[in-house]
């Protein structure tokens, strides 16, 4: 077999050196691929998500971080173009136009490189997780040279669909359910007593318009049987739309606990608090004032016999890659708006 090999490749040299070609067939070793005129190498890959279409085993959005390098005399202008990959059955596999609106993800731009210099950025292909690939790298701009060519196995690669998923529920359950998560301290990183503080203040907000001005024992009760209940009853449901090596970003739909949602309890409630104390009152005043106090001593019979629904709208939760782990962004901004209305969402409001 080694014999053959040698041959192979003297014959080759011998055909060259005959057509006067002068290029020179290319090496390679794992995950890099030489010529004369270039050096490519896989520095990295990964699978992303983008416009929505989550990723299944047979069909992937696979980013692969391809480095160039320029072996040639001659500037060496390159881009996607000069790219393909082709299935086992020599089929070539479309490349993908993707774009990340944070520009975390570096696309490989065309360059005119001098030699010795380099090139790096991600090219996107749609594939099957469990298929085996060739990458050919050619460029257009030079005449008479073969195509450098690695290895991809779609397996080696690491899609962190789920992991986004599960770092964000780790997050929802624990900030708004107020739930333990195991996963939350290995994958997210934010500081799960802060955004519960900014959480709370949220609801007070609207708590407060709906049973008026209360004490922070009455507020620290209310919050509590809502809590409890919207983590009895409520759910949330997650879909990537985005996932980047570096950023990602989740349609989270909520189906919780709507004050909209409550009148007919609260009348039920009413109509007790009524039967209880006849002709207790001598004023319309004192009545609704020890009505109200009434109600946020049973809110939580209401938040119990309440059915959760949906506001009708998901929100865009964004998540950022902190070392090993996922930050959801809370700042408040216009590139953030979501999240602010999630809060009040999770919080009981429809608006």
């Amino acid at each position: 077999m080694v014999k053959v090999k040698w041959l192979s490749l003297v014959g080759l040299l011998l055909v060259l050196l005959v057509s006067g070609c002068g290029q020179k067939s290319e090496t390679s070793k794992e995950g890099e691929a030489t010529s004369d005129i270039a050096k490519v190498s896989i520095k990295n890959g990964t699978y992303i998500t983008s416009d929505g279409k989550e990723n299944t085993d047979e069909d992937a959005l696979l980013a692969l971080n391809v480095s160039v390098t320029n072996d040639s005399k001659d500037t060496l202008y390159v881009d996607q173009a000069d790219f393909a990959l082709y299935d086992s059955n020599n089929e070539k596999v479309s490349d993908e136009n993707v774009y990340d609106e944070t520009d975390n993800f570096k696309r490989l731009d065309a360059a005119d490189l001098p030699k010795g210099k380099s090139t790096t950025g991600f090219i996107v292909f749609r594939v099957a997780k469990d298929q085996k690939y060739e990458l050919h790298f050619k460029p257009k701009m030079v005449e008479k040279t073969k195509d450098i060519v690695l290895k991809v196995n779609a397996k080696d690669y690491k899609d962190n669909q789920e992991e986004i998923k599960d770092a964000l529920n780790a997050y929802i359950q624990t900030v708004f359910f107020d739930k333990e998560n195991p996963k939350y301290k290995s994958l997210v990183s934010n500081n799960a007593s802060q955004d519960k503080k900014q959480v709370e203040s949220v609801f007070k907000d609207i708590a407060t318009n709906e049973f008026g001005d209360m004490s922070q024992e009455e507020l620290k009760h209310v919050y509590h049987e809502f809590k409890s209940a919207n983590a009895n009853k409520g759910s949330v449901e997650l879909k990537i739309d985005s996932a980047f090596p570096e950023n990602a970003t989740v349609k989270v739909t909520p189906k919780v606990l709507l004050f909209d949602n409550m009148d007919e309890e609260i009348k039920k409630l009413g109509k007790q608090f009524v039967d209880d104390n006849k002709g207790k009152y001598s004023s319309t005043y004192e009545a609704q004032k020890a009505f109200v106090e009434y109600a946020i001593k049973h809110a939580g019979d209401v938040f119990d016999n309440t059915t959760p629904e949906s506001t009708g709208d998901d929100y865009s939760i964004n998540l950022k890659k902190e070392g090993d782990k996922w930050k959801i962004d809370t700042v408040k901004s216009s590139d953030n708006y979501d999240y602010e209305y999630f809060m009040k969402a999770m919080s009981g409001s429809s608006y």
